[in-house]
């Protein structure tokens, strides 16, 4: 059977479950190490990741995020994340 036109790919279904991750990460950060020491630069990266990760799950589809939606700095995000280098900035 042919993949419909509304059905994600692999690949987008992939980026989908890592956007999921990221969000799930910012999410949970607090509740697993506190916030209290979290620099602001810091707040601003888990703001980011959950950004992101939205943007992720939305991917390919209809009316959804395209490539070009995402800017050079959250290409680099992604690719921290993925990677496990994500550096959230404490005192």
């Amino acid at each position: 059977m042919a993949m419909s036109y509304f059905e994600a790919s692999p690949q987008e279904k992939q980026l989908a479950a890592v956007g999921r991750e990221m969000m799930d990460f910012s999410e949970n950060y607090g509740k697993l190490h506190g916030l209290k020491a979290v620099t602001d630069d810091g707040l601003r990266t888990l703001n980011e990741l959950s950004h992101v990760g939205n943007m992720l799950t939305h991917y390919g589809a209809p009316y959804g995020t395209k490539e070009r939606d995402f800017s050079e700095a959250d290409k680099q995000l992604i690719s921290k994340f993925m990677n496990k280098k994500v550096d959230i900035e404490r005192k």
